[in-house]
C-alpha cells in the first residue's frame, strides 16, 4: 500500500501542494479570470481554459482505465463552453478539483499487486497509465504556466 500512497501524494502536490518542480495547479489556476484563461498565443495555440479541459478530459480517462473500461469521456477534449464568462471559469476549476479528487480516490483504492498488470490499453501496465497521467499533468502545467507568463508580457505590450 505505500506505493499507492507514495503516487498518490505526488498526484496531491501537483494539485495543490509542495511539488518538486516549484509550482502546482491551486498556484496557478486559481489567480486566474475568465479573461486570462480564454486567451491563446496564436489562432493555433490552446488556452489556459482548454488545457483545464483537456486534463479533466484525460483524467477521467484513466480513472475509467483504472477502473477496467476503454469508456472515452461523454464530453469532447479541449472543449469550451458556448459562454466564456467568470461564473463557467468558476465551474471549470470546481470540475478540475473534483476530477482530481476522483482519479486520486480511485488510485488510492487500486490494488498495489495490479499496478504492474496489463491495462485496457495495449502495450501499458497501471503503472504507465498512471505515471504516464502524472507526466502528462506536469507538461500542461509547464505550459499553463508559460502561457500565463507570455500573455501578461502581451498585455503590458
Amino acid at each position: 500500500m505505500a506505493e499507492i500512497k507514495r503516487i498518490a501524494k505526488l498526484f496531491a502536490d501537483l494539485q495543490h501542494g509542495d511539488c518538486w518542480i516549484g509550482v502546482n495547479f491551486k498556484d496557478e489556476l486559481y489567480d486566474a479570470d475568465a479573461a486570462l484563461a480564454v486567451k491563446t498565443l496564436t489562432s493555433h495555440s490552446n488556452s489556459i481554459w482548454q488545457l483545464v479541459f483537456h486534463i479533466i478530459y484525460w483524467r477521467t480517462v484513466v480513472v475509467n482505465r483504472l477502473n477496467g473500461s476503454l469508456t472515452l469521456p461523454p464530453f469532447t477534449d479541449f472543449a469550451l463552453p458556448d459562454e466564456l464568462n467568470e461564473e463557467n471559469w468558476k465551474q471549470a476549476l470546481v470540475d478540475f478539483e473534483s476530477a482530481y479528487h476522483l482519479l486520486r480516490n480511485t488510485i488510492l483504492q487500486f490494488k498495489p499487486e495490479d499496478l504492474d498488470k496489463a491495462s485496457p490499453k495495449p502495450g501499458q501496465t497501471y503503472y504507465q497509465l498512471i505515471m504516464g497521467c502524472l507526466q502528462h499533468d506536469a507538461y500542461h502545467l509547464g505550459q499553463i504556466v508559460l502561457l500565463k507568463k507570455a500573455l501578461d508580457k502581451k498585455l503590458v505590450l
